[in-house]
């Protein structure tokens, strides 16, 4: 019974016994009785017993009643990456006093982390997601969407990708209908430098956003598509896809999107030697980010390595911006581009034999042991060329290993 829950959960926020509630209305037998829907109870004792607790029934039925479908339209909002609706929502929501009933304390909890990991609040996601360890007992849907969960927050914020593969690759569909996952999953097999399964779940995701007339996350995942086709093919300036997206994104008004596609864009315009581009581009990507998101970040290392490599900044000027960049990684504990930072300082002073050590010391084992495949390839050439060029061939062989290993086949010549 909907009044019994009602009434106990005002009881209990007020701190009334059940003896004190009842008092010259009903027992506290009667009370426990209706708050545990166990008896029949008359209209009179049910207003009564409001009356007393200072509520409107009826009021609070409405918004009993009207919390699963508001709730469901939150995480659709997140979902979609509405940022806006998804605020009003939430705010909406607070006002609310039945969302800590227990019937929906834990659908609330798990959607605002979801909420918390969208708008970068890592720190407040990260410890919601501890007490949701601690739950014992959860639905299946409720399973499938804490491992979503899990799974974004080392995605995206811990560059845990194996991690964030582990809980993705756990999700059901028959219990959690959310094909968002997909996109995740391409998201963290490209940070693996996993192209073809990347390209993959990519393609799933952009079915299901197709299908939900989201263009904003269509705009997003034909950039991920993108990434991959033009890092596996001749990559030209002319025939890129990236002027039309960022074009679409700015007509739509898509900030957030467009940003994400200037850096992507300048990234491929980098690795193709086309460096002044790739300034302009991760300049203008800059601009449009929060300099407090992790994002910034990112967009902030290629700028300040696309500045080295044209000499366009006077040595202050870019240990500036390196420094800049090593303090937004101990804010956000971003240990990933810590390292790169540090590498950039030492690069830019052109302290070469503590770029070296620091590198083998500490980068390199770093990106090898969380399995960044594409920084472990790079860093590994480089390793290998210095101690070559040093005349250290056995050092330099230390590194090959995994090279070879990476295309040796399977079968041999008699």
């Amino acid at each position: 019974m909907i009044q019994g829950k009602i009434i106990k959960f005002y009881r209990e926020l007020q701190g009334l016994r059940q003896a004190d509630l009842g008092n010259q209305i009903c027992s506290s037998t009667h009370v426990s009785k209706i708050e545990r829907g166990i008896t029949e109870v008359s209209e009179e004792t049910i207003e009564l017993l409001a009356k007393r607790l200072q509520i409107d029934m009826q009021d609070e039925i409405d918004a009993y009643l009207s919390l699963d479908s508001l709730l469901n339209e939150w995480h659709d909002s997140i979902i979609l990456k509405l940022n806006s609706k998804a605020n009003s929502i939430k705010t909406k929501l607070e006002r609310i006093n039945l969302l800590k009933i227990p019937d929906f304390y834990q659908a609330y909890t798990l959607i605002l982390t979801r909420y918390y990991l969208l708008i970068g609040e890592s720190k407040i996601a990260k410890s919601l997601i501890e007490e949701m360890d601690c739950w014992r007992e959860l639905s299946l849907y409720d399973q499938n969407m804490r491992n979503h969960i899990k799974g974004k927050f080392y995605l995206d914020y811990q560059g845990e990708y194996n991690q964030a593969i582990s809980y993705l690759k756990k999700i059901n569909l028959t219990y959690y209908n959310n094909p968002e996952y997909y996109y995740d999953l391409a998201v963290a097999y490209m940070c693996m430098n996993s192209r073809i399964l990347a390209y993959h779940y990519a393609n799933k995701a952009l079915q299901f956003f197709t299908s939900a007339n989201s263009f904003n996350r269509v705009l997003e995942t034909e950039m991920l598509m993108l990434i991959q086709v033009e890092q596996e093919e001749i990559f030209d300036t002319k025939e890129s896809g990236y002027p039309r997206l960022i074009e679409m994104a700015d007509n739509l008004g898509l900030i957030d999107q467009k940003a994400k596609l200037l850096h992507n864009y300048a990234y491929q315009l980098f690795r193709n030697g086309y460096y002044e581009k790739a300034f302009e581009n991760y300049s203008q990507s800059l601009m449009l980010r929060d300099p407090s998101h992790p994002h910034y970040l990112v967009t902030l290392e290629g700028y300040l390595n696309t500045a080295t490599k044209l000499g366009l900044q006077s040595e202050t000027e870019l240990l500036k911006v390196a420094h800049e960049g090593l303090s937004l990684a101990k804010k956000l504990n971003d240990t990933m581009y810590l390292h790169y930072f540090q590498l950039h300082v030492f690069k830019i002073q052109n302290l070469k034999d503590e770029y070296y050590d620091y590198l083998e010391s500490a980068a390199y084992p770093f990106f090898k042991n969380k399995g960044y495949g594409l920084a472990e390839e790079t860093y590994e050439i480089k390793l290998f060329d210095y101690y070559f060029k040093k005349g250290d061939v056995e050092r330099a062989n230390q590194f090959t290993q995994s090279i070879v290993n990476r295309f040796r086949k399977n079968n041999e010549l008699v």
